[in-house]
């Protein structure tokens, strides 16, 4: 260990004496593992990372295909009646939509809060296997139109406004001006794919949302049963006169299938975010090739130390080992900093992503799932 110190302060006091090839090779591997290091997060989050919900497998999206000189392939969004028939002629699947996420104004404790509520169907949070910490889900009562006003509150919520307050159950809070009645919490850490304040009943209708398909599908296969029989079972239900009308496609051959809920949650920005990942790998490569470049050329102009040394008894092993301190220190500190810029490189895309209020999937990748809202509004 003591010749392993004098070599490592031996190394230092070099890389001092060469600041410019220092910094250099410092700065070089900071922006490209930094690079990497942000993409592979996003590329982790997107394409590797399991969803956060019991047997994630058997949770789904549903596509739309649709044939012909300008073909159509993408999510699908329904309507009212769409609803309907899934709900009541799929057996194969448990179903639930959603309305997307609002704001809305919470008055609690003499206080004013602007929050994003979540609108989802009955059996939204069964889909995902989500059980309440307090109280329960929405009953079919309550999510039908004109139903009672009812509200799933957040565990965060729940805990930095309501002081964790098991009382609240059965107690009425006031959202939009309106008395809504907290009927459960979610449990610590549990989110969603809309990752609301809170949740309250979709209350779903035939006219839609505006009378519009903008009502969003999430799937749970039953046990016993296959994505085919369920994708079957699907085609079979909109295939009706009544699911065709006030369609988009309307007389077109559409068919319908079932893609696990993650790929249909990032479809369009995989491929984005492969690219991206090979072309910081590329630039990885380059940065690599260039610094072993500037190694030979930091070599050559030591060959008169390296012969000096020799001469005065030093082993080849000894020169060798001091040369692989010397680049060890060098990688070290390059990584540890390109660390730091793939954490800033992080934050940025979180703040772009509140800003801009866009739909980036790149929620919490540091220590969680996904940076600021991953796949959700900011």
């Amino acid at each position: 260990m003591a010749l392993f110190g004098e070599n490592l302060k031996f190394a230092l006091r070099q890389l001092v004496r060469n600041p410019g090839f220092t910094v250099t090779v410092i700065l070089t591997l900071a922006l490209s593992i930094g690079a990497n290091t942000a993409m592979f997060s996003i590329v982790n989050a997107l394409m590797i990372r399991s969803l956060p919900y019991v047997d994630p497998e058997r949770i789904g999206a549903v596509f739309e295909r649709i044939p012909g000189t300008r073909p159509f392939d993408g999510r699908a969004s329904i309507d009212g009646q769409r609803w309907e028939l899934l709900r009541d002629q799929v057996p194969a699947l448990i179903s639930a939509v959603s309305g997307g996420v609002s704001g809305v104004n919470l008055q609690a404790a003499q206080q004013v809060q602007y929050l994003h509520a979540g609108r989802i169907s009955q059996h939204y949070l069964d889909v995902l296997g989500i059980q309440p910490l307090i109280g329960r889900n929405f009953t079919e009562t309550e999510d039908l139109p004109q139903g009672a006003r009812s509200a799933i509150l957040s565990y965060r919520l729940w805990r930095n406004t309501f002081n964790a307050d098991h009382d609240l159950f059965g107690q009425s809070i006031l959202l939009k001006g309106e008395p809504y009645t907290v009927v459960g919490v979610l449990p610590e850490g549990a989110t969603t794919p809309l990752n609301a304040d809170l949740y309250i009943a979709l209350q779903p209708s035939r006219a839609g949302e505006g009378e519009g398909t903008n009502f969003e599908v999430i799937t749970r296969l039953k046990a016993g049963r296959n994505w085919q029989e369920a994708d079957a079972e699907l085609n079979r239900a909109w295939a009706t006169p009544a699911a065709e009308r006030n369609q988009p496609h309307a007389g077109s051959e559409a068919s319908y299938y079932s893609v696990p809920l993650k790929q249909g949650q990032t479809a369009e920005l995989r491929p984005k975010a492969l690219v991206l990942m090979l072309a910081s790998a590329f630039i990885l490569l380059i940065a690599c090739a260039n610094l072993a470049g500037l190694t030979l050329v930091r070599m050559a102009r030591r060959t008169s130390e390296v012969a000096t040394r020799l001469a005065l008894g030093a082993s080849r092993w000894q020169i060798q080992r001091q040369l692989w301190i010397e680049n060890l220190v060098l990688a070290l500190a390059g990584g540890v900093a390109g660390l730091g810029v793939g954490f800033l490189a992080l934050r940025g895309l979180w703040s772009i992503c509140r800003r801009d209020c866009c739909r980036l999937p790149v929620s919490r990748l540091i220590g969680g799932y996904w940076l600021s809202r991953c796949w959700f509004p900011c």
